[in-house]
């Protein structure tokens, strides 16, 4: 355990760049959310794109707009561009 009384910022950073990648993410999480807990969405989508490098940002725009059911559907589009 930590004596936060005398640990340096520099020293904290240290400690959480030597953990795993899911640990850093979940620091990070919850230091964001103890910051600006009213922004949890946005810090949870923050989160999921560090735990997803691999994933494309049109792939999370794509999820952010269902999760937000801001989808179109396709045959209407279509059906107006005739």
């Amino acid at each position: 355990m930590w004596n936060f009384c005398h640990i340096s910022a520099q020293e904290i950073v240290e400690h959480i760049e030597g953990l795993p990648q899911e640990q850093r993410v979940e620091v990070i999480k919850r230091a964001m959310t103890a910051l600006r807990s009213r922004s949890s969405k946005v810090i949870e989508r923050f989160c999921r794109r560090l735990e997803n490098p691999d994933i494309s940002e049109e792939v999370w725009h794509g999820v952010e707009e269902a999760e937000d059911e801001r989808l179109i559907d396709l045959d209407e589009a279509l059906t107006e561009l005739n």
